[in-house]
């Protein structure tokens, strides 16, 4: 091959290879603009998960440079050597050079597009979301006023401070709040927002309730009212010291039962008990007395508590200390969760990688076929 020739092929290669960027990344273009990738207009649309892996895209014409140099270093060393063999002539011949490059180049491109992971469309899922409605029932009565388990803080601040801290460890639940003295009130409906929930009991007060006295029948049966008809599961966390003065709480336990609602009660207070003042916000003008005239002393009533939580099927945690443990009652709250879940719909959309990966493992294919084909003539 004269030098004028070899010039001539150089050239030719050039002009392939280059022009082979172009089309490809041409190409590419249009078929991104058509399914929507640069406008991202309609329902579905093209997109790329790792998008700056495209970036690589602009690298593959090194991979042309680094084939035309290698192409002229085997002129020059052919023309060092005087001749060239039959063999050696076929494989450099300007056609399988070209050849080489475009299967090589290809299986690397499509691999870059099935690395970017392209989606397009997208399809219905099933899926199953773990849900729960959850209402916390709060006794606001007076012997919530009780400093039997702390100098500083009530009964009822430190119900608020472990309410506050079970809400900020929830996640998904729907919650409610419930106040009850002699009476019950619903103070906050079902909600998902957390912030508004513990505003909510950061303002409770004893005082919010003037008809005073204890009934946990009633705060229950509230409760249980304000659960949808969704088929979730459905919980109530009863937060009281368990003097109860009402009748009537065993009907109200048994419908719980029957509408499959579980219940937690957190018993607050000592055993020892604790003075009930007449005003939480001015200790100095007494404490409460009986009919007799006796200083009242509230105790924590562990039995009832128990006994409610048994005749409903639930379960029953006491604290005397001024930051209670919730772990066990967090254990439960999932265990609730786990009892039923929502079956939702949801819109995916659809992985397109396996249609480049398949395009470059073809590629692949051919290239190895063309060079057992280039290797077969040599030994010939």
């Amino acid at each position: 091959m004269t030098k004028s020739q070899s010039k001539h092929q150089h050239s030719a290669l050039m002009i392939f290879i280059m022009g082979w960027e172009v089309i490809f990344l041409f190409t590419l273009a249009l078929v991104m603009s058509v399914f929507g990738y640069f406008t991202h207009s309609g329902s579905n649309y093209l997109a790329f998960k790792q998008e700056f892996v495209l970036l690589l895209l602009f690298l593959l014409p090194i991979l042309g440079v680094l084939q035309i140099r290698k192409s002229q270093q085997f002129e020059r060393t052919s023309a060092k050597l005087g001749t060239a063999s039959k063999s050696l002539i076929y494989q450099e011949s300007l056609l399988r050079t070209f050849i080489k490059y475009f299967f090589i180049r290809n299986t690397l491109g499509f691999l870059i597009l099935a690395m970017a992971g392209p989606v397009y469309g997208s399809k219905k899922v099933k899926a199953t979301k773990e849900s729960l409605e959850l209402v916390i029932c709060l006794d606001i009565s007076n012997s919530m006023n009780a400093k039997d388990i702390s100098k500083e803080n009530s009964r009822l601040d430190i119900s608020k401070r472990a309410l506050i801290q079970l809400i900020n460890n929830l996640n998904g639940e729907q919650i409610g709040l419930v106040l009850f003295a002699n009476s019950a009130f619903v103070q906050l409906p079902l909600t998902s927002d957390y912030p508004a929930g513990k505003l909510f009991i950061k303002d409770v007060e004893t005082s919010m309730i003037s008809d005073q006295g204890t009934s946990i029948g009633e705060a229950l049966n509230v409760a249980s009212n304000m659960f949808s008809e969704k088929k979730v599961a459905k919980g109530i966390i009863l937060v009281t010291d368990g003097e109860d003065h009402e009748a009537g709480l065993e009907n109200v336990l048994e419908n719980l039962g029957e509408e499959s609602i579980q219940l937690t009660v957190l018993g607050i207070g000592t055993r020892q008990g604790g003075l009930v003042p007449k005003d939480p916000q001015r200790t100095e003008i007494g404490y409460k007395t009986d009919a007799l005239g006796k200083t009242v002393l509230s105790k924590l009533n562990r039995e009832l508590i128990k006994d409610i939580a048994q005749k409903a099927g639930g379960f029953a945690h006491f604290s005397d200390d001024e930051f209670p443990d919730l772990s066990p009652l967090l254990t439960e709250l999932k265990t609730m969760k786990r009892s039923k879940i929502d079956t939702l719909d949801f819109d995916v959309q659809q992985d397109r990688y396996r249609i480049p990966l398949i395009v470059a493992l073809a590629m692949l294919l051919g290239y190895l076929i063309i060079r057992t084909e280039i290797l077969t003539r040599q030994k010939t």
